[in-house]
């Protein structure tokens, strides 16, 4: 009797639970946004955005290699598409989301007759207009599948209004993407050794330093066909490959390799190996946040600024730095919260981070390493006297491992920058350092007066070279924001020794930074140190901020907090991509 009423009181429960989703799928279908019309919308706007791009940017010239990167795209949406869909559905509830929405649908269909009428006026202006009409459509994606899902948001910003600074930036721009395109290109013609024997292509080489969308006609014809040549002008400092580590430029080569191998133009191929260098920065600021406890939104915001944006959508090799010393940073903190004493396998990992982001500038973050302070080192080798041997051995091992990187860093990368004027010579600045110590104090003090202290050198942070004369005005609102987040990011409190760890490990950080840029970018015996720029601290920008939130300001965090902050970000990259457009 017993077993008979179960099975009735099952087949009771599956009718009601067949009842409730029948009536929760009549809900959906009776609303405007559900399932079937993000997934018709997000195809739509898609198709949008590559029209106009097609047209208006690629001058209706059609390549192989881009209609083979469509397809992939919608072969990954149509696998993946369910699990955005249902977390944008998640919040679809929230009537300012709803709101967005509409106004983002009616702000594509403004741009798409604006677009038109524009093009009758003056068709000279399609490619600001193209990037102006991709912006507008991917915006609206963007808006329709964001959530409060970290995770997905950073695949969602990647895959939609990231991706527009891959076009909209200026090619061979000025932070040396030149030189890092050519180490990405020497890798896609399987050229490992291109610090000794470089090898280039004479028809890309033609492309200018800071070639605007505006002057690209000539490189988007579909004639192009690679060829490597050793003639390399060495003398010609920007056209030769930059000396980092090889492995840092393997995803762009890939993007660049495809482009070569399905026949693309040479805008193809440099705006392929963008987007794969993109891509890969999105999954490092994916993996640090799922592996960050705590302090997330920190961690997004920072990722999430136009110019980190900017450096991860070209060659530039900062936002591969970025995303490792966040996965440092993140373990860290992990293994912060989650152990009471860290285990062999724990430290095997975390050793292993900590070389990977050694590989970041020529061992200029080795300084970030200072944060493993915080963790419980002492109760450690207390509890696992066992382990004591193999982790002394394997930190040895890591020293001279670090030693030999740091001789060969010292032979081979710290070498006398040509491109500065005056007397620059590695060996004559160390020896002015060692025998006039005072005078390096009043360097040193001068130097953070002139960075840490001046708003100005702040303010590139969101770099007028980038984003024009408007940019110090946006950059002073986004710091606003930016060091709210941080104040209402209470989800965890530090202690004052942890928040003293992180601003040192900071300062050692900068302090190690600008010393590597004084050896080899300075004149000899100068007070100021050449090319010292903000951007170098976007990675260690994290420790600074986690310790501004406090026990004594409590904050009252929304249920879609994640998705509101997503979203203000996103607001000052569009904003960014304007500048871009007009700058």
């Amino acid at each position: 009797m017993a077993l008979k009423d179960k099975k009735t009181n099952k087949a009771v429960n599956e009718k009601t639970d067949k009842k409730a989703s029948k009536k929760t799928n009549k809900k959906q279908k009776s609303k405007i946004i559900n399932k079937t019309t993000i997934n018709i919308a997000t195809i739509i706007l898609y198709i949008i955005a590559i029209v106009a791009f097609e047209i208006l940017y690629c001058n209706a010239i059609f390549t192989v290699c881009r209609v083979c990167v469509y397809i992939s795209f919608f072969v990954l949406y149509f696998i993946f598409k369910n699990k955005f869909i249902e977390e944008s559905l998640k919040v679809s509830e929230n009537k300012y989301k709803r709101i967005f929405i509409y106004l983002a649908i009616i702000a594509t269909i403004l741009a798409i007759l604006l677009a038109i009428a524009i093009m009758m006026w003056n068709p000279l202006y399609k490619r600001a207009v193209a990037i102006m009409l991709i912006t507008v459509a991917l915006g609206t994606v963007f808006i329709i599948h964001v959530s409060n899902d970290l995770i997905k948001n950073i695949a969602v910003v990647v895959f939609t209004i990231g991706t527009v600074f891959s076009i909209s930036t200026k090619f061979n721009h000025a932070l040396d993407e030149k030189k890092h395109f050519m180490s990405a290109l020497n890798l896609s013609y399987y050229n490992w050794d291109y610090g000794k024997n470089p090898v280039t292509d004479k028809s890309i080489e033609k492309l200018p330093q800071l070639s605007k969308f505006t002057t690209i006609d000539e490189f988007l014809k579909n004639d192009y066909k690679p060829e490597a040549s050793r003639e390399v002008v060495k003398e010609d400092i920007p056209s030769t490959p930059a000396e980092y580590n090889q492995l840092l430029y393997v995803i762009p080569a890939i993007g660049v390799w495809i482009a070569k191998l399905l026949g693309g133009s040479i805008i193809d191929v440099y705006i392929l190996g963008r987007i794969f260098n993109l891509i890969f920065y999105g999954v490092l600021i994916a993996i640090a946040i799922k592996l960050i406890p705590y302090k997330k939104n920190i961690f997004m915001v920072i990722a999430l600024m136009p110019m980190s944006l900017t450096l991860a959508a070209s060659y530039s090799i900062d936002g591969v730095c970025i995303g490792l010393v966040f996965i440092f940073i993140a373990y860290c903190l992990k293994l912060k919260k989650e152990k009471e004493t860290i285990g062999l396998k724990d430290f095997l990992i975390l050793t292993a981070l900590f070389m990977v982001m050694l590989l970041a500038k020529s061992m200029a973050y080795i300084t970030v390493a200072f944060i493993i302070f915080m963790l419980p080192l002492i109760k450690t080798l207390k509890k696992n006297k066992k382990y004591l041997p193999i982790i002394i051995a394997i930190s040895i091992i890591a020293c001279i491992v670090i030693v030999a990187l740091a001789m060969y860093v010292k032979n081979t990368k710290i070498i006398s920058d040509t491109r500065m004027e005056g007397n620059i010579s590695v060996s004559g600045q160390i020896n002015n350092m060692i025998n006039h110590p005072l005078f390096v104090v009043r360097v040193l003090l001068l130097h953070i007066n002139n960075t840490l202290l001046n708003f100005t050198w702040l303010s590139y942070l969101h770099q007028m070279t980038f984003f024009g004369t408007t940019s110090m005005q946006v950059m002073l609102i986004m710091m606003m924001f930016i060091l709210y987040v941080s104040i209402t990011d209470d989800d965890y409190n530090f202690k004052i020794k942890d928040k003293v760890i992180m601003a040192t490990s900071f300062m050692l950080t900068f302090l190690m930074t600008s010393l590597i840029l004084y050896i080899s970018f300075s004149e000899v015996g100068g007070l100021g140190i050449g090319g010292y720029q903000p951007r170098y601290l976007i990675p260690v920008l994290p420790l600074l901020l986690f310790g501004v939130s406090n026990n004594r300001v409590k904050s009252i965090s929304g249920k879609n907090r994640n998705m509101n902050i997503c979203i203000a970000s996103a607001i000052f990259i569009v904003i960014g991509i304007v500048q871009s457009i007009i700058v």
